[in-house]
């Protein structure tokens, strides 16, 4: 007769202990479920969304790079640029594209204002295609498909009317064009706008309605594909090379040129979409460890206050093995269903969640979901290895101990000969202060939930707290109200362009290069009328020609002072400038160097009466647009504040209730485990007479002190992580605007943690409240 298998009573023991104090993993279950599911959503959707963009090069035709001219280019010109003749740099063969295009006025409500810039091109099949996302193409002169996401953003629907400079079309169509993932109108952008600029397609003869000047625009493909990035910077250098020498042999100009891997509305969003993948892993990571060490002190004290049962177990054989495994499987499995749980919903309801942020966002193409093995891996493998690795090491040096060591409850590495000597405070200030030293490594804990938790609300605060500044302070971050940048100073009899609007004022610009490891970025530099109007820099004219002031964004970005020099780099030619630091000027929110109209002329060689342009706080409306390359507005210092807005700030609402939560979380776990680890002595202060609030006054009022000390240090140092990491993200791009956070946004940041808290103490009070007086004499050894 075959003997049963007597299995193992501990095992018995984990679905009582689950059912026993079902409320402390049910929080921690929905909190790593929740965690688990975003990022695993985040995840799939990424790389589902990537997948499509990667394979939207081929399907779409995606340019290689782009460059205008001044003048369309004849067929001569056009196979020397394919082939590589006529060049004293080594061919690159391409084949090129015609991609003209005109900047026009958009009217999207039909009000007789502008509304913004759009970008039409005609429909083509040969380059830069689009994916069509509801509507169809459009067939007729006055028919037109305009951008998905700008449509989303300001209502327009398939169906509608709009105005392009005067001219009516029906939208029939919303696309999203390959080269346009993100709505960059210049490359130089720091931020997209999908507010106030669009891109749309028309037929050709919807193209000749409009009126304002065409850009010469030429996409090129390489013959043969380089195999990586540096091989494509390397290919692209000699092309633009070879490129140089031909356009002016064939007495043309070269007015722009970006190769793909510099084009921001080709790289932007699937640059974001991967540094958010990765993001979303560290924070992962770092809420998996966090609640990981929760789960690692309330074992500790569980089997600090098993520690007989434990004795008895060793001594009746039971191995260190075992009893390891049994206080290990907890954490464990409850991490590993929520990581399933988690991924069930990550690809079904978060998956969607992150979708429709991304299309808020970006101008993607339709997408289907894939099966990802490395957001599986790292949203269950890699938890359940951190619970595993944490908790066992804190679980192995627990159970060091002797079996007699455990019956006497002799858990204590260091003995202390005598107590610690406390200050001569009343008997409740010092029974709280020994509450705190008992308890000094849950409250360290606390401390790094707190921080944590702290960096997330300096960017969910401070994130509005910045661009409401900006947005407020657009008068001091512009110098004139309208830059008119002109064509040429001369129109095309040859005559000085001029106007006679009284607040016009003469000024030259041009852009030059400042070259980091980073980034190399676009500078504006002006040349300032003497007595100016609109710059009035002290002394301007007095400089020396090398001296120069810059504006104050220029400066904090590269940490640049009075009296420091500064080399700034020709961007098509190999011709350097280096200028001496005078002064800083705070006016100008772009990256800008300011000198007298003089040197100007005599740094750049400037033919006698040549300039760039007009200065004025008024519309100048006397000089003919096809003499205008582009005007300069406030649009344009504000459409990075309101993209950010539209695009985050209803989420930086939703991040900060999130973060109440988790603190909430984070201190309920955390002072039951305080509680739970004092019952026995606030069972023994009831027996002796004291009121609950009394009792509450004693372990509620400890918590309160390191909780408020805790979120005060982390408000300071939370703040500045996020600015040091604001400054770190910032300075791979171009632009600059300073972190801010203003006194309401430090309270807030201060007063959601309470908020967690105060809602905390109301089951901490109930818990205390529970707790009978008979526990301590049950538990006399």
């Amino acid at each position: 007769m075959k003997k049963k298998k007597i299995k193992n009573p501990l095992i018995r023991r984990i679905p009582k202990e689950l059912i026993g104090d079902w409320k402390k993993y049910l929080v921690v279950f929905l909190f790593l479920v929740l965690t688990i599911g975003f990022v695993s959503g985040m995840y799939v959707a990424n790389e589902s969304m990537i997948t499509s963009a990667n394979e939207g090069v081929t399907k779409y035709k995606q340019e290689d790079g782009h460059f205008e001219l001044k003048k369309q280019a004849d067929a001569t010109l056009l196979s020397a640029i394919e082939t590589g003749e006529k060049a004293d740099f080594k061919a690159t063969k391409t084949t090129l594209y015609e991609n003209f295009f005109r900047n026009e006025e958009e009217d999207y409500n039909n009000d007789g204002k502008k509304d913004g810039t759009i970008r039409v091109f005609a429909k083509t099949k040969d380059i830069n295609l689009a994916c069509m996302l509801q509507g169809s193409f459009p067939q007729k002169a006055d028919e037109i498909a305009i951008d998905r996401m700008h449509a989303d953003n300001v209502g327009i629907k398939v169906g509608d009317t709009v105005t392009v400079s005067g001219e009516t079309y029906k939208v029939v169509g919303l696309l999203a064009y390959v080269n346009y993932s993100t709505l960059h109108e210049k490359t130089t952008d720091l931020m997209f706008d999908a507010l106030k600029f669009d891109v749309a397609m028309v037929t050709q003869d919807g193209f000749d309605r409009l009126h304002k000047s065409i850009h010469y625009t030429y996409a090129w493909k390489y013959e043969t594909e380089p195999a990586d990035e540096a091989g494509e910077k390397t290919r692209s250098d000699n092309f633009m090379r070879a490129l140089l020498t031909q356009v002016v042999v064939a007495d043309n100009e070269l007015e722009d040129y970006t190769p793909k891997y510099g084009n921001p509305a080709i790289n932007f969003a699937t640059d974001d979409m991967g540094s958010d993948k990765a993001m979303g892993g560290v924070l992962l990571d770092i809420l998996v460890v966090i609640i990981a060490f929760i789960f690692a002190v309330t074992i500790s004290n569980t089997i600090a206050k098993e520690s007989s049962a434990i004795g008895t177990l060793r001594a009746s054989g039971y191995t260190k093995g075992e009893l390891v495994r049994h206080y290990l499987s907890m954490p464990v499995i409850v991490t590993l269903l929520a990581a399933i749980v988690g991924n069930i919903l990550g690809y079904t309801v978060f998956k969607n969640v992150v979708v429709s942020m991304y299309y808020n966002s970006y101008s993607l193409p339709t997408y289907y979901t894939i099966w990802n093995p490395d957001a599986f891996f790292k949203t269950t493998v890699v938890p359940v290895i951190l619970m595993l690795v944490v908790n066992l090491i804190v679980i192995v040096r627990m159970m060091q101990h002797t079996p007699l060591q455990f019956l006497r409850h002799d858990l204590k590495k260091t003995k202390n000969k005598k107590a610690m000597r406390l200050p001569g405070w009343s008997f409740f200030g010092r029974f709280r202060l020994r509450i705190m030293f008992q308890n000094v490594a849950n409250y360290l804990i606390l401390f790094v939930g707190i921080f944590f938790i702290m960096v997330m609300l300096a960017m969910a605060v401070g994130m509005p707290d910045t661009l409401d500044y900006y947005k407020s302070n657009t008068d001091g971050m512009m110098f004139a109200k309208y830059q008119y940048v002109l064509k040429s100073y001369e129109d095309d009899d040859n005559k000085l362009i001029a106007t006679e609007n009284k607040d016009a004022e003469k000024f030259n610009m041009t852009s030059l290069v400042k070259k980091s490891d980073a980034i190399d970025e676009e500078i504006s530099v002006y040349g300032i009328a003497d007595d100016s109007n609109y710059v009035k820099i002290k002394k301007l004219s007095s400089l020396k020609k090398n001296e120069v002031y810059i504006s104050a964004s220029f400066a904090d970005k590269y940490g640049l002072a009075a009296g420091d020099t500064v080399s700034l780099d020709e961007k098509y030619e190999n011709k350097s400038y280096k200028f001496k630091v005078a002064g800083l000027y705070h006016k100008s929110q772009s990256l800008a160097v300011f000198m007298s109209i003089d040197n100007y002329g005599k740094v750049f060689e400037l033919k006698e009466n040549e300039f760039s342009g007009f200065l004025s706080d008024s519309k100048i409306t006397d000089i003919d647009e096809d003499n205008i390359a582009t005007t300069i507005t406030i649009r344009d210092i504000t459409k990075m504040a309101d993209q950010l807005d539209h695009s985050m700030g209803s989420y930086m609402t939703y991040f900060q209730v999130l973060c109440i939560l988790l603190a909430a979380v984070m201190i309920y776990l955390l002072t039951k485990l305080i509680i739970e680890k004092n019952e026995n002595a606030i069972s023994m202060t009831k027996i002796l007479g004291y009121e609950n609030k009394e009792i509450a006054s004693l372990y509620l009022l400890s918590t309160s002190i390191v909780v408020v000390i805790a979120d005060l240090i982390s408000v300071i140092l939370g703040t500045l992580v996020m600015a040091a990491a604001w400054r770190m993200m910032l300075f791979s791009y171009s632009g600059w605007f300073a972190f801010r956070v203003t006194p309401i946004g430090y309270a807030k940041m201060f007063g959601f943690v309470l908020i967690g808290y105060l809602i905390v103490m109301v089951f901490d009070f109930q818990r205390i409240k529970k707790i009978p007086m008979d526990q301590a004499l049950k538990n006399v050894e």
